[in-house]
């Protein structure tokens, strides 16, 4: 899966919403899943990954299908994949 990283302002442009809408957003959604902190701390920049975003707005009445999307992105990344020994 090719993945898309936003910065606040895009990820405020693509919702249009304003970022404290979006700080609480992010307060249900999942690290690593939604978004990622680039470094440590409360100034480390976040980005936003824009496909499960994007599900996530699609699927917002029907909870089980974003979790289907949650499952499949997980898998698709290298730490999801399945070692062959």
């Amino acid at each position: 899966m090719q993945v898309s990283l936003l910065n606040t302002n895009e990820a405020c442009e693509l919702l249009r919403c304003k970022p404290d809408a979006l700080k609480g957003l992010r307060e249900n959604w999942i690290h690593g899943v939604h978004y990622v902190k680039r470094g440590k701390g409360p100034t480390a920049p976040i980005l936003y990954i824009r496909e499960m975003i994007l599900d996530w707005l699609v699927n917002q009445e029907a909870p089980e299908t974003h979790q289907t999307a949650i499952e499949n992105f997980r898998r698709s990344l290298p730490s999801g994949k399945k070692r062959r020994r």
